[in-house]
């Protein structure tokens, strides 16, 4: 079996598959598989070399998702909270790197709907990963912030989940997993082992995003409401 993770992206993904590392054997994005979007590279055949182990997706594979074998967790932000990680770091070369090949693999349900901004843009991305994601059965939802506000309970249920054993050590928790390497990379995660006295230091609540932030911006209570009107097959709660 091989357990999978899919995600929305800037939600703290990588953080997930490394404080699993030491109870399974795990992958966080290997190369091959940002080339499935760039290249003629073979999802399936690349996917089978991790057998009993798990592996974190890039946030453009999510349409793979209902199509493989094995237990699946899908960590997300709501839409809100996705928008305000996005716009606050002004990343417009993450459109550029995903626009072109989701609407190469657009879900059925936004065939018709005109994403005419960059802002209406980011919604896509994140509602074609939903999308994909709700016609997966096997899969396990987790919401980013509250991963983030009880990590230890959460990753509890996520082993529960797995049927693996449980982590105890969740010192990673404290640093910038991105900054020592635990992210794009072919090595088995156990196999890095990161200077704790250079990591990046983060505070117990980062990455929690609270809605009073993302109503204080007017641009994403505009996006919330466009997409309510536009896109009203999308549950409100993921909002």
């Amino acid at each position: 079996m091989i357990h999978q993770i899919y995600h929305t992206s800037h939600c703290g993904s990588t953080l997930l598959i490394s404080l699993l590392k030491d109870v399974i054997p795990a992958y966080s994005e290997p190369l091959w598989c940002h080339q499935v979007m760039h290249y003629n590279v073979d999802f399936f055949k690349n996917l089978d070399q991790y057998e009993n182990g798990i592996i974190k997706f890039p946030s453009g594979l999510c349409h793979f998702a209902h199509q493989t074998k094995g237990k699946k967790i899908f960590l997300y932000r709501q839409l809100k909270q996705h928008l305000f990680k996005i716009l606050l770091e002004r990343r417009t070369e993450y459109i550029d790197y995903y626009y072109s090949y989701f609407r190469k693999n657009i879900h059925p349900s936004l065939k018709t709907i005109e994403f005419d901004t960059i802002n209406k843009m980011n919604v896509f991305l994140w509602a074609n990963r939903i999308m994909w994601i709700s016609e997966c059965t096997d899969i396990l939802w987790i919401d980013t912030n509250e991963f983030l506000s009880n990590k230890k309970q959460t990753l509890n249920f996520v082993c529960d989940y797995f049927d693996i054993e449980q982590v105890n050590d969740i010192t990673l928790a404290d640093i910038h997993v991105k900054s020592v390497g635990m992210n794009h990379n072919d090595i088995e995660l156990n196999k890095i082992f990161p200077n704790m006295d250079t990591a990046v230091r983060v505070e117990s609540n980062f990455g929690i995003i609270s809605n009073e932030l993302c109503y204080n911006d007017y641009v994403i209570r505009e996006l919330i409401e466009w997409t309510r009107n536009n896109l009203p097959f999308i549950p409100q709660y993921l909002l």
